[in-house]
């Protein structure tokens, strides 16, 4: 076989004549048909010695019978419900797929047999989370097979957080993800066991699990872990060393908050309701090792860099304490000049200490008008999305109606909504509808759907639309006027075809209520 891959890759031109032999009956073969012609002796002998090799493989030998699959604790779900997740597996509607795993797993119901190959070879992450508790024990015993399934022995089975029977041997002998869901769940219920493992295993650990291993402190987090953080921002991988300051940042006490406040307070003086602002000259060697990065983003200033993320650290609450302003006070203090770093490491600072107040504030400043500039290092979509989460959904969705519906700005927004919507902004959302859909002018000269972002809001409503309206939609169903001038304009199919997708979309998940139900 080596022979006929060398001739493949050198060329037939350039080899002799018996250079697609292999040395086994095949040539015997192959010699009653010897021609003139080395690309077609090539080819023959490849195909034939392809045939010989599957014809002559002798089949695997099992020593012992492989234990089955444990007892199923779950019922299958329903025969109409397989088939509509069959055609999201292959990839019609598979939008949908999420809600639908979800609701299986709140109905207590697992897939079938027939459909946990297709199962199993999902690559998202998002949906192999959901996945997991409707596989069943028959699909992670099939997931043991395939090394392209592992992504499930990497999850340990549900159980709140209680530890299993074998805990101390997963921990030893496990994969980078069953250890990691191990020592989160211990980090849980004994922090200090959970520090005491990894300690123990640290030094022969390699820098990447170092690294996934050190997150778990994220829960149970406590002075006692300083020590051990401390050393970890010495480490000699930069991954592991990143995961330390966030961490030590959420022990009021540690040596680390007090070092970024102290920087913090010599960047930003409080003076007549206003901030002063003294910049860094130069990145100090010990700023570096508390995990300040020293080349900005490009676009931004390195100074202004530094400061975004000394202030990323420092709770935001200790700037109300130190100039006795509220944080929208705070907010409208801020330099002009410095004003967009400020607030980004304030806003990373209130993401990370979970300050409630200074989210609601920031999030409105990033919704306002005066925010139309880029951030330091994120797009205001991405800070909102981040913020939105949480803020209550009322608000986020009262922000949306306040905006000139078809707008962009109102288009954004409407993308960073939770779904599912509220009943009171579904029903308005329809109605708004259906209202532009009746003011369409397809003879207006250079109208495009692609430029209509109504049009575009169509998959999101698809998903986000509660179930309540589900029946008003699809009866009668959405439809564009039609009319003589209409008839002839490709713009009118393309948006009678999204809407016909739209309303497929919400006829599926009207079947999958049903049929879970």
């Amino acid at each position: 076989m080596d022979a006929l891959v060398t001739t493949a890759f050198v060329g037939t031109a350039r080899q002799v004549s018996n250079a697609t032999t292999t040395g086994t009956p095949v040539d015997t073969l192959l010699a009653k048909h010897q021609g003139n012609e080395m690309e077609r002796g090539l080819l023959l002998a490849a195909g034939a010695w392809a045939v010989y090799r599957q014809a002559g493989q002798v089949t695997e030998h099992l020593p012992t019978v492989r234990e089955p699959a444990a007892p199923e604790t779950l019922c299958t779900c329903s025969l109409q419900v397989a088939k509509l997740l069959e055609s999201m597996f292959a990839g019609e509607h598979k939008e949908l797929l999420l809600e639908a795993l979800e609701r299986m797993r709140q109905a207590s119901l697992r897939l079938p047999p027939s459909l946990l190959p297709a199962a199993l070879d999902v690559q998202s992450t998002e949906i192999r989370a959901g996945l997991i508790a409707v596989l069943g024990e028959r699909g992670r015993w099939l997931s043991r097979f395939n090394p392209a399934w592992s992504w499930v022995v990497d999850t340990l089975p549900a159980g709140e957080d209680t530890l299993p029977a074998d805990a101390e041997t997963t921990w030893q002998e496990g994969t980078t993800g069953q250890r990691r869901e191990l020592l989160r769940r211990l980090r849980n219920v004994n922090p200090a066991q959970a520090r005491e493992w990894l300690a123990a295993v640290w030094k022969q650990e390699k820098a990447d699990v170092r690294a996934e291993l050190l997150k778990t402190f994220d829960v149970g987090l406590a002075a006692e872990d300083e020590e051990f953080l401390e050393k970890a921002l010495d480490d000699r991988a930069a991954s592991v060393r990143a995961v330390a300051p966030p961490l030590l940042a959420r022990i009021p006490v540690s040596a680390f908050t007090e070092r970024m406040r102290s920087r913090a307070d010599a960047l930003l003086i409080p003076a007549a309701k206003k901030l002063k602002v003294t910049l860094a000259e130069t990145l100090a060697k010990d700023w570096q090792r508390d995990g300040i990065e020293a080349k900005p983003p490009q676009g931004v200033g390195e100074q202004a860099w530094w400061m975004m993320q000394v202030l990323a650290y420092v709770h935001p609450a200790h700037w109300e304490e130190r100039s006795g302003l509220s944080p929208e006070q705070l907010i409208a203090a801020c330099p002009k000049d410095w004003k967009e770093a400020m607030l980004e490491g304030w806003s990373r600072a209130a993401l990370l200490h979970q300050s409630a107040s200074w989210m609601m504030s920031l999030w409105q400043w990033w919704c306002s008008p005066k925010a139309s500039a880029s951030s330091s290092s994120l797009s205001l979509a991405e800070i909102r999305e981040v913020f939105g989460k949480y803020i209550p959904q009322a608000l986020l969705e009262a922000r949306v109606l306040e905006l000139e519906s078809g707008s962009e700005a109102w288009s954004e927004a409407l993308a960073e909504l939770p779904m599912p919507w509220s009943l009171d902004f579904g029903g308005k959302y329809l109605q708004q509808l259906r209202r532009h859909l009746h003011s369409l002018d397809f003879t207006r000269r250079n109208y495009n759907s692609y430029y209509d972002n109504w049009y575009h809001t169509l998959n999101r409503a698809a998903l986000a639309l509660p179930p309540a309206y589900f029946a008003a939609t699809l009866e009668p169903p959405l439809l564009i006027k039609q009319n003589e001038e209409n008839n002839t304009n490709w713009q009118v199919e393309y948006w009678q075809e999204a809407l016909n997708t739209f309303t497929e979309a919400l006829r599926i998940r009207q079947r999958l209520i049903e049929e879970i139900a």
